[in-house]
Order: C-alpha cells, then structure tokens, then sequence
C-alpha cells in the first residue's frame, strides 16, 4: 500500500516567489496568494492550461522543455502583474476582494496583451545581453592572450556563471529583492512539508530546508553549466556568429536541462543526485532567505489553492514588516 508521502511525492509541484506572494502550480490548477499591505490575503486560483495539453503532440523529450519554459514565463509575468498591483494597494487586474478568486477569460486576455508581451520580451532580453552576449564581448578581449579554442570557450563560460552570481549576491543586497527571496525560501518549505506527507502548518513548514532540487535557480545553474561544456566545443568564429551560435543553442540547452531537472526531482533523496545537484542546490543559498510565519501561512494557501484542498479564504494578520 502506497503511503500519503510517497503518493504526494509523485505529484511534483512547482512554485514561484512574487512581490509579496508565492505561485504555486498543481496538476490541474495554479494558484496565486499575496499579502496585502492591510494584511488581508489576496488569493487567485486558475485552471492549468499548458501548452503541452493544447499541443499533445509535441509533449516529447527535448520540446517539452520549452514548452514548460514558455508555460512558467506567462504564469511569472501573470502573477508579478497582480502582485506589483496588489502591493501598491492598486485594484488588481482580477479585481475580487480577499479571497478565492478564478479569472475569466476576459481578464486572463487584458493580463495577456502588449503590456504582458512586452515585459516577456525585456525579461528575455535582458536575460540573453546579460548572460550571453556580455560574457562573449568580455572574452573577445581576451582573444589575442590565449591560443587554445576550448581553453577560450572555457574562460568565456566561466565568466558567464560568474556574471550569474554576481548578478544573484547583488540583488540580495535590495530590500524588496530580500523579502521576494523569503518567499521563496517559504514556497521550498511548503513543497518540502507537503511532500514529506506533513501538515501544511507555518509550525511545520518552519523545520525544513529552503533549498529544493527541482529549483528554478539549480535550473539556471544548470543551463550554465551545460552551456559551458557544449560552447566550448563550438569552435572560435568571429564574435558576430559566436553570439549567433549562441543564441541559436541555448533553447536546445534549456530543455535538455530540463529533462535533467526533472529526473532530479524523482530520484531528489539519491546521494549521487544529491552531489550532481550541489552546485544548484548551493546557489539557493544566494536566491532564498528564512521565511518568517506570515510568508509561510501564503505559500500554503497558495498550495491548498493550486491543488484544491479547500476553498481559500481571507486570512487576515498584521502587515508584515519590510526591512
């Protein structure tokens, strides 16, 4: 007979830290909770529809990798949209009082359009110009002091993961940025909790880890990573079309990295998976901070959301502090 843990265990869950909230995504729903600045609980539920139900056919290996990533860009602009409203004590674009919320068709459209599209191209953007095409002007520079192509591929790959965590150590030095990271570390903790069969309490949540293996930064890591060893055999072409060759490869080298991801999160307490993930694992330490109880009480209403445990309601407690 299969026990509650390992039947939790089989359901992944993913999650993501917004302003002032936690997403989090279950099989057939995603749900979104933010603490307004009253103290009240904001709380969104909406149906799962992701590109790989729409599009069965292209659910295989390598393609659905994109196909999640593209899924997991949409819901993050999505709920930052509602969560940047919400803690500016705007109307939210849902516009519903505290409580169980499930957007229309209308307002899921208004949340999708140029305003969303273009904040999804400057993400991307920003991402590629800074991790990619940053790091090879840099080595550029370089050019004329190192005669091995690999040994130059090489420097140019670890000045990209360097790039990477730097960028990560200086944004934890921002306030808001901070309080975004323990909501982070507090949707870890509920996903451990839940998995582990415990009760979705703050008391709970509080005792484990704020790392997780099927992390959205152990991800990353991994993209750099793979992206390190696979451009260093790529030859040394003129700086135009080492960035083209670039830019070209990475979606190939996001989704096998997902494959990765995804085999980690099954075989998570593995002491070899446990040592291949280090690395990631590690770097949580840059992107989670320790939640506080009122952080934990919203990722869990966020995941009773998403998997329909029961009606969320408005949780009212005092406004959490910002540092």
């Amino acid at each position: 007979m299969q026990s509650n843990s390992d039947s939790r265990a089989e359901i992944q869950i993913g999650g993501q830290a917004v302003i002032e909230g936690v997403v989090m995504r279950g099989p057939e729903k995603w749900a979104l909770a933010v603490r307004r600045p009253c103290g009240d609980m904001f709380v969104s539920v909406n149906p799962t529809s992701t590109l790989a139900q729409r599009y069965p056919k292209y659910n295989k290996f390598l393609i659905r990798g994109i196909l999640v990533l593209a899924d997991s860009l949409v819901i993050g602009v999505k709920s930052l949209s509602i969560s940047g409203a919400i803690s500016l004590e705007e109307e939210p674009p849902a516009r519903a009082e505290a409580g169980s919320l499930e957007l229309t068709g209308e307002e899921h459209k208004a949340l999708s359009g140029a305003a969303m599209a273009f904040a999804m191209l400057m993400a991307l953007g920003l991402f590629l110009g800074l991790f990619i095409v940053l790091p090879a002007v840099i080595a550029k520079s370089l050019d004329k002091y190192i005669s091995s192509t690999v040994v130059y591929n090489l420097i140019e790959g670890g000045i990209r993961v360097a790039i990477f965590v730097g960028y990560l150590a200086l944004m934890g030095f921002l306030p808001d940025i901070r309080r975004v990271f323990a909501y982070h570390g507090a949707e870890h903790k509920v996903v451990h909790t839940y998995e582990a069969g415990q009760p979705l309490t703050p008391e709970s949540a509080a005792g484990f880890s704020t790392a997780h293996m099927r992390c959205g930064t152990a991800f990353i890591m991994i993209v750099l990573i793979l992206s390190v060893l696979v451009f260093s055999l790529m030859g040394r072409p003129a700086l135009w079309l080492r960035i083209l060759e670039r830019l070209a490869i990475i979606p190939l080298v996001a989704a096998f990295s997902y494959e990765i991801i995804k085999f980690a999160g099954k075989y998570e307490d593995s002491r070899v998976m446990k040592v291949l993930m280090a690395p990631g694992l590690l770097l949580q330490k840059l992107t989670t901070r320790q939640p506080d109880d009122s952080q934990l009480e919203v990722a869990i209403e966020a995941l009773k959301a998403a998997l329909g445990d029961e009606t969320p309601a408005a949780v009212p407690a005092p406004a959490p502090a910002r540092a």
